[in-house]
């Protein structure tokens, strides 16, 4: 079981940082293009954003406000794999790697595409590595606990018995330090590497 598991979330990875990586740019370069030709659009929906989203303060508000972001997020993922439609738990990651190729594609067309380079190898990869991985590895999760529960609903025996200790211990474990650490990152290191730049 734990091999198989290894596997698994091994698989999860790789594909999903392919789909991040993807969703992104192509996000990015529509965004990008919409904002040339619908300039008033766009900057209708950043301040709508910037109405929404919280205002940090200090670098360590920053962080537990990024923390219980990313674990809200997290639970979500693990939440919507209760409902019993297969792949429905990656709608957060979707729209987690949708807002980045956004701010990326606004950050090109304001401000050209080499400083979205910049912004992305400066200002998202470091603490994003860690972040995704853990979305990942929480979809990956979500997916053993969905089919499982779907096995249950509809079939009424389990097939392939899923472990919720396993899966429970595994999310505090692997997935609970990853957020905390890119939080860390976030709030504490990115600032700085994006004030060098």
């Amino acid at each position: 079981m734990l091999k198989y598991n290894q596997d698994f979330l091994k698989r999860y990875l790789k594909w999903g940082w392919l789909a991040f990586i993807s969703i992104t740019v192509i996000f990015a370069g529509i965004t990008g293009y919409l904002a040339h030709v619908y300039p008033t659009a766009i900057h209708n929906m950043i301040k709508l954003l910037r109405s929404i989203l919280p205002t940090s303060g200090n670098n360590t508000q920053m962080f537990w406000g990024i923390l219980l972001n990313n674990e809200k997020a997290t639970l979500i993922i693990l939440l919507l794999a209760l409902i019993p439609i297969p792949g429905f738990y990656w709608l957060t990651f979707i729209m987690t790697s949708l807002s980045v190729g956004f701010v990326l594609g606004v950050r090109g067309a304001q401000s050209g595409w080499l400083l979205v380079v910049k912004a992305f190898v400066l200002g998202i990869l470091p603490h994003g590595i860690f972040e995704m991985s853990a979305l990942l590895l929480v979809v990956a999760l979500a997916a053993q606990l969905n089919r499982g529960w779907r096995n249950f609903l509809f079939s009424r025996q389990l097939q392939q018995p899923i472990s919720v200790k396993a899966l429970l211990l595994q999310y505090l474990l692997i997935v609970v330090p990853l957020i905390a650490l890119a939080a860390l990152i976030e709030g504490f290191i990115t600032p700085i590497l994006l004030q060098w730049a």
